[in-house]
């Protein structure tokens, strides 16, 4: 059997920085992803898996927090395990260090799995009569999950469609770029004086090529904190975050 917390190395490239020098947000999420799927592949419950039998796993709810990003040329780590497995949903944690091996960050996120055809959820505690289960451990993660964001606001922040660098393999739009487009849409002064140190999203519904999407938000107290929603023309609410900068 396979450690329960795995350890994978990363080197933040000239094309992941933003302009300030350091790992974009964007990138550094994709990363946690990413490390998400080689985790669960190595163990037996990945995507090369459930793709032939009709499943993929959906993103739920995720949140980031950070201390520090590095830098261009800077190796870093990811770090990530299953802390716990119910019928309808599965917890994955993260964490994040630096080249000498710091602790600069973490994460949480929650998980779906659904039937390709159907979009209903399958079970998990009976997935490959319960493999998933016994790969779950006790390791803590410091950092709250997901709370919910609260936007009163009535005109939209921006707009914008997915389109084909925005679609991932589920043919629907990729959860990085949800958080990419929201930070999109805040200002950028806001990037030159402040990081961004914690984000919270909340996914509640697909967003497909060419739909048009528009994007609400709502300052709290001041420039350092920011509820989101990304809403659909009929104005269903395609998923919720939180935004907070230090």
């Amino acid at each position: 059997m396979k450690s329960l917390i795995e350890k994978y190395p990363f080197e933040v490239e000239t094309f992941q920085v933003d302009y300030t020098g350091g790992l974009s947000f964007g990138f550094l999420a994709n990363k946690m992803l990413i490390t998400a799927g080689n985790h669960a592949n190595e163990r037996g419950f990945g995507k090369e898996r459930l793709s032939a039998d009709g499943k993929t796993w959906v993103l739920s709810r995720l949140a980031i927090e950070m201390d520090a990003y590095p830098n261009e040329g800077e190796k870093y780590y990811v770090e990530t395990w299953v802390e716990g497995v119910n019928r309808l949903f599965t917890s994955r944690n993260f964490r994040v260090l630096d080249k000498n091996d710091n602790i600069i960050g973490h994460a949480r996120s929650t998980w779906a799995l659904i039937d390709m055809e159907t979009r209903q959820p399958a079970d998990l505690t009976t997935l490959y009569d319960g493999e998933l289960a016994a790969y779950s451990c006790d390791e803590p993660c410091p950092i709250k999950g997901v709370s919910r964001a609260r936007v009163t606001t009535t005109e939209p922040a921006g707009e914008f469609v997915p389109l084909y660098c925005d679609i991932d393999y589920n043919g629907h739009l990729n959860s990085v770029k949800y958080i990419e487009h929201i930070l999109n849409e805040l200002p950028l002064d806001i990037f030159r004086t402040h990081t961004v140190h914690r984000v919270e999203v909340s996914y509640s519904a697909e967003c497909f090529y060419r739909e048009r999407l528009a994007v609400y938000i709502d300052k709290k107290g001041d420039d350092h904190e920011y509820d989101v929603e990304i809403r659909k023309e009929a104005g269903e609410v395609a998923c919720r975050a939180k935004i907070i900068f230090k």
